[in-house]
Order: structure tokens, then sequence, then C-alpha cells
């Protein structure tokens, strides 16, 4: 007998709060790519996926009622334009949906690890799940239309060796060794995250209202640039190609398609996924100059989101998170 009567701790509230959030903000974006999307292969991926997400807030919605907890405000219909002219080419909303997928893996296995009580469990083992088939479709999808970029090739060595020297570990002075196939592994998803991210953000910055929210996607642009061009410099040293870029997926118009508190969510959203990549890139990097590479465009990525939610607490766009009580608080205004 499943017990579903079993208070819901911190870490249970948090991930049905930012994953109910989360699905509120790409709910929008979804429907405008279905109504906007010309490709007759891509159009049911969008369609099946915005579907899965719309269960996926009623599903969240209904342990929040269960719960007693409040329903997050999130987003809705109000915070997109669905007539607006297309911003976006089909391969970026394929790339979107792929993004979304490999997103949701990262998400939902972590809250699936942090969650013990069953019903939770069973949800996020569900979206889990989904998620996957949503990036292996996408990723099919991409490789039938020749659009998907893979990582470089390495040449197979005669013979396993084993490292002599703690030079490996070195890349400021003398001889730098070339890339392990890790750290070329982690360079190109960084890489790939970029090209995302600052194809997303040219798109926003054309469309936003808000002057200051402008120039934060126009500032988002230039940092994606600076990591893309430090990456690049990683691939060409070890004579490796580096992946082509998707300005081009995105059109030249400036007609309103999503509100800025959506733009801006979603900004905030890709800054963390940043963090978390790099974070574990520095993890798995080997070589001394890569790791301090990594440290050092978190730290302006760090500056950057910090930016980012200030503009949305200016805003009042910020909804706030589930978090302790405070107890300080409560005894000096009793």
């Amino acid at each position: 007998m499943k017990e579903h009567n079993i208070k819901l701790t911190a870490a249970e509230i948090g991930t049905l709060w930012s994953n109910y959030m989360q699905e509120s903000s790409t709910i929008p974006m979804l429907k405008y790519f279905s109504k906007k999307v010309e490709d007759s292969e891509i159009k049911p991926l969008i369609d099946k996926v915005l579907k899965i997400s719309m269960e996926h807030l009623d599903k969240l919605e209904s342990f929040f009622k269960q719960e007693n907890f409040p329903v997050p405000v999130g987003f809705s219909e109000k915070d997109v334009n669905l007539d607006a002219p297309r911003l976006f080419s089909d391969t970026f909303m394929l790339y979107f949906i792929r993004n979304m997928g490999k997103a949701g893996i990262a998400a939902h296995g972590m809250s699936f690890s942090f969650t013990a009580r069953e019903d939770i469990r069973e949800l996020f083992l569900k979206c889990l799940q989904e998620a996957t088939e949503i990036e292996d479709e996408a990723k099919n999808i991409m490789l039938s239309k020749g659009v998907f970029v893979r990582p470089p090739y390495l040449s197979s060595p005669q013979s396993v060796s084993f490292v002599e020297k703690e030079s490996f570990l070195r890349g400021w002075f003398g001889e730098r060794r070339t890339l392990t196939a890790e750290e070329i592994s982690h360079i190109f998803m960084n890489y790939q995250n970029n090209i995302y991210g600052r194809a997303l953000l040219i798109g926003f910055s054309q469309i936003a209202q808000d002057k200051k929210v402008k120039e934060y996607f126009l500032r988002g642009i230039d940092l994606a640039g600076n990591i893309l061009e430090t990456l690049k410099l990683l691939f060409e040293e070890s004579s490796l190609p580096s992946p082509m870029t998707w300005d081009t997926e995105v059109t030249d118009s400036t007609t309103y398609v999503f509100s800025d508190k959506l733009m801006l969510f979603n900004s905030t959203a890709l800054n963390a996924i940043s963090l978390g990549n790099m974070g574990g890139s520095v993890a798995l990097s080997m070589r001394r100059d890569l790791s301090t590479k990594y440290l050092n465009k978190m730290a302006k990525i760090g500056l950057y989101a910090e930016d980012g939610l200030e503009l949305m607490i200016n805003n009042r766009w910020f909804e706030r998170p589930p978090q302790a009580i405070d107890r300080a608080h409560l005894v000096e205004n009793n």
C-alpha cells in the first residue's frame, strides 16, 4: 500500500516547485513553435513535447493542491504572442527541443535521487524516461536531416600506456599535452551550450521591450561569445575542428513574441545549467589551465546570473521559491 500521507521534505517541495516553474515557462514557447514550425517531421515532436509538458504541469499542480501548498503563478499564454512572425528557424526549434531533453535528463535525474516519497519518485522517474525519449527522438531527426554536430574524432592508440611525468597535469608553462577524450567532450559540450544560448539571446534581444532587459541580453551575447573564443582556441591548439555557430537560425524579426519576464526566466535557467556544466568540467579536467579557465568563466557567469535575478526582482517578476521559516523575523515582529 502506497503511503501518500507522509509530509513532503524540503527537497521534494523544492524539486516540485522548480519543475513547475520550468514546465510553465516552456509551454508558451512550445505553443509558439507549434504554430510557426513548417517542417512536417519536426512539428509532431514539438506537439508531443507540448502535450507532455502540459500533463506534467497538471500533475505538479495537483501535488501542490493535495499538500495545501500555494500553486506558483508561473507563466501563461499572456507571456506569448502566438500571432507574431517567426523568430527562429525550424532547425533552431529542433535544437530547443533537444536541449529541453538534455536539461530534463539532468534535472529529473537529480529530482528523482532527492526524493523519498513513492508517488513523487514515480512522477520524476516517468519524467526522466520521457526526457530521455525526447532527447533521443530529437537527435534522430537531427541525424536524418544532417544537422547533428558530432564531437571531434580521435585516432585509436596502438597500445595501452601509462602517464610517466607530472607534466601531464601542467598547462601554463612548457609544452602542453594535447587534450584527453574526456576533456574534449566537456569543451565540446560547453561550446555547444554557448552556441545555443547565444542564438537564443540574439532572438530575445531583438524583441525585448524594456531597455535594461535588452541590454542584459546583449551583455549575455558578448559573454557567450567570449566563452566560445576561449573554447575555440583550446580546440585549435589540439588541431581539432570547432563546431559552427547558429546565429543564422534567428530571423530579423523585432515583433513582440515573448514577455520580458519569460525571456529573463529562461536566461536565468540557462545560466544555472551553464554553471552546473562548467562545475562538472572543472572536476574532470586534469590539465590545470583548463580548470583555471573554467573557474574564470564561472565567476563571470555567476555575476551575470546575479544581475539577471536582480533585474527580475526589481521588476517584481521573481517568484519567491519555498524557503525555511525565518524564526528570528517571527520573534522580532511578535
